[in-house]
């Protein structure tokens, strides 16, 4: 019984520790809308195509696909090859150098919805941890607004392929720690979580045991006296 008791009162401890933070992390996430998590009101992401579009003036043999987008300047080419590898173009096929970074300002201060100021631009060819799914080079441009606003931009075309913020920060923070995954935020089998979850299992059992020890044992010994008498 006292060994019982014992388990029980560390195993408690430490899934308090962690329930507590599963239900921090259930209240941000539930209070926060996910369309703010994913910056949806902070970027106007896409930028349809206003003008008439010139003839292609190369074969169509050596590509897989030919896609048009809008760019500062107009109108240009993405081409996948037949080895899988993307080139951007005018419609006669030659080469569109990327954007630079004061062309990049421009479209990262157009397609911004919030109230700062920008204050950073940057090409990276190593991306951190909030961007780690895009391949670079890609260029990061920052905003000084309350939530440190994060664009990341296509240095070709100039399209935002991801935004963002410290409400998805602190949602990526609190996410983490709900699933125990401290590296790649997706793995819901790490051997963390799965510890977790077998000392859950024995809290839960030990305190139905105690539960039999303080209080049905007893009543089942008084419910057997009184039918007997």
């Amino acid at each position: 019984m006292n060994l019982w008791r014992k388990w029980h009162k560390w195993l408690g401890l430490i899934l308090g520790i962690q329930v507590l933070l599963w239900i921090s992390g259930g209240v941000v996430m539930s209070v926060i809308p996910i369309d703010m998590v994913r910056g949806q009101h902070l970027a106007v992401r896409h930028t349809p195509i206003s003008q008439p579009l010139p003839a292609v003036q190369m074969s169509m043999q050596q590509w897989q696909k030919l896609e048009w987008k809008q760019r500062l300047d107009g109108p240009i080419l993405l081409g996948v090859d037949l080895q899988d590898k993307e080139h951007w173009m005018q419609p006669d096929g030659t080469e569109v150098l990327p954007l630079n970074a004061q062309q990049i300002q421009q479209v990262a201060g157009h397609a911004y919805l919030g109230e700062g100021a920008l204050r950073n631009t940057q090409l990276l060819e190593h991306l951190p941890q909030e961007a780690d799914f895009l391949t670079g080079p890609i260029y990061r441009v920052d905003f000084d607004d309350w939530i440190n606003t994060t664009f990341y931009l296509h240095p070709h075309s100039g399209q935002i392929l991801s935004v963002r913020s410290d409400l998805w920060r602190l949602f990526d923070f609190f996410w983490m720690l709900h699933i125990l995954d401290f590296e790649e935020r997706e793995d819901f089998n790490n051997p963390l979580l799965i510890g977790l979850a077998i000392f859950a299992w024995l809290f839960t059992l030990s305190g139905f045991i105690l539960l039999y020890h303080a209080w049905l044992k007893p009543n089942i010994r008084k419910w057997r006296y009184q039918i007997s008498r």
